[in-house]
């Protein structure tokens, strides 16, 4: 196979392109920041939600146990995943008082993560799920 000399060039200016790209577009990650042998539970209220990709992010202020308001940074699926099991954009609004089960930052700092099977979210007497109906993979 011959190499021709556009050939070099376009390899060139995909390796220019990709070098030059937002750092996020690599940024995905795993779990491992998280406390995912135990989970917590706090009672708070919704400050927003923010529906984007990669991750939806829940925030919500909850009190220590010293009494003190702490704000919270919860990870959840993405707008697809959620909108598959039945979350829309406005599911949670600010004000709203939710009371919710996940894996905490190892840490200490106010983030967390939540997934199916050992997450739990209620607002309003609704509980939200994260499990498609009748796909029992993520169990």
């Amino acid at each position: 196979m011959k190499i021709t000399r556009m050939t070099v060039l376009a390899g060139c200016a995909v390796a220019a392109l990709l070098t030059s790209a937002p750092r996020p577009l690599f940024a995905h990650h795993g779990a491992a920041a998280y406390e995912l042998q135990k989970s917590i539970t706090l009672q708070g209220t919704v400050t927003s939600l923010d529906w984007s990709n990669p991750h939806c992010l829940l925030h919500f202020d909850a009190k220590s146990d010293a009494g003190e308001v702490r704000h919270w940074t919860i990870e959840l699926y993405n707008p697809l995943w959620l909108m598959r099991v039945g979350w829309k954009r406005t599911s949670l609004k600010p004000g709203d008082p939710i009371t919710i089960t996940f894996h905490a930052s190892k840490n200490g700092a106010t983030n967390g993560y939540i997934r199916d099977g050992d997450g739990k979210l209620t607002s309003n007497g609704k509980e939200f799920s994260f499990h498609l109906p009748g796909d029992e993979r993520i169990k």
